[in-house]
C-alpha cells in the first residue's frame, strides 16, 4: 500500500471521529457565535468602520476566530486521547513517514474546520448586513491556509503535550491572547501605544486579515502581506511538526 493510501486512510479516520460528534465538534461553536452577534447587535448598531457596518467587521473576524479554533482543537485534543488510551502506538507502527502523519490530521483539522464554517454561515448570514462577498477566491484561500496552518500547530502541540492540562495552559494562555489582540472585534490602529505594533506582528492577525478583506474588502494592512506571511509560518510550522512528530513517536 502506498503512502499516499495509508495518509488518506488516517485522514479518513479522523473524519470519521468528528463525524460522530456533530453537537461538540460543530454545533456548539455557532450557538457561541450567534450569542456574540446578538450582543453586538444589539451593542454596536448601525456603527461602521471605513466603508463597512461594524457588525460585518466583527462577523469575518468571529468567522476566522472559529477556523482558528476548530483546526487547531481537532490535532491536538485527538492526539491527548490517543495518548490516553494507548492508542498512540498505531502511529509508532503504521508505515507512514512523520510529515505523512502530520498531514493527515492537518488535513482532518481543515475538513472540520471548512465543514464548521459552512455550517456557521448558512446559520448566521442572516444576522449580518452583507450585501456581497468582495473577493471570494481571496476568501477561500484564506480559509484553506488558516485551517492548514493551525491545524499543523494543532498537529505539534498535540504531539508535544503529555495530557489535557498543558493543552489547556496553551490554548489559554497563548491561543487565547493572540485571538484577542488578532482583531477580531476591533481594528488594531485602535489599539493604544505598543499594543497596536505587537497585534501586526501577531501572527494570527494575518489570518483575520486576509479573510476579512476577501469577505468585507477591509484591511489593516496588505492582503498580499498577510498571505506571504501566513504561507512562511505554514512551512515553518510544516518543518516544526515533522521535527515533533519524529520525536514523540519514538519515545
Amino acid at each position: 500500500m502506498s503512502v499516499a493510501l495509508h495518509v488518506f486512510s488516517l485522514y479518513s479516520r479522523e473524519v470519521m471521529r468528528f463525524r460522530k460528534l456533530w453537537l461538540d465538534t460543530v454545533f456548539s461553536p455557532i450557538i457561541s457565535i450567534i450569542l456574540y452577534l446578538a450582543v453586538f447587535g444589539i451593542v454596536v448598531g448601525t456603527r461602521t468602520i471605513g466603508d463597512i457596518n461594524f457588525l460585518s467587521f466583527i462577523y469575518t473576524g468571529l468567522l476566522c476566530m472559529l477556523m482558528v479554533n476548530s483546526s487547531f482543537a481537532n490535532p491536538s485534543f485527538a492526539l491527548i486521547i490517543s495518548k490516553n488510551v494507548g492508542t498512540i502506538a498505531d502511529l509508532q507502527v503504521v508505515p507512514i513517514p512523520p510529515w505523512g502523519i502530520g498531514v493527515a490530521y492537518a488535513a482532518a483539522a481543515l475538513t472540520r474546520a471548512i465543514a464548521t464554517l459552512v455550517f456557521t454561515v448558512l446559520l448566521t448570514i442572516w444576522f449580518i448586513p452583507l450585501d456581497s462577498v468582495h473577493h471570494i477566491t481571496v476568501a477561500i484561500l484564506a480559509a484553506i491556509l488558516t485551517g492548514l496552518e493551525f491545524g499543523l500547530l494543532g498537529v505539534i502541540f498535540g504531539m508535544w503535550a503529555k495530557n489535557f492540562e498543558a493543552l489547556t495552559f496553551i490554548t489559554t494562555f497563548i491561543m487565547q491572547p493572540m485571538i484577542f489582540l488578532a482583531g477580531v472585534f476591533f481594528p488594531i490602529s485602535t489599539l493604544p501605544g505598543i499594543w497596536s505594533t505587537l497585534g501586526l506582528l501577531n501572527p494570527l492577525h494575518h489570518n483575520v486579515n486576509l479573510f476579512r478583506y476577501g469577505i468585507t474588502g477591509y484591511a489593516d494592512v496588505s492582503p498580499l502581506t498577510s498571505c506571504i506571511a501566513i504561507v512562511s509560518i505554514s512551512l515553518i510550522l510544516f518543518i516544526w511538526m515533522q521535527i515533533q512528530t519524529k520525536r514523540s513517536l519514538k519515545n
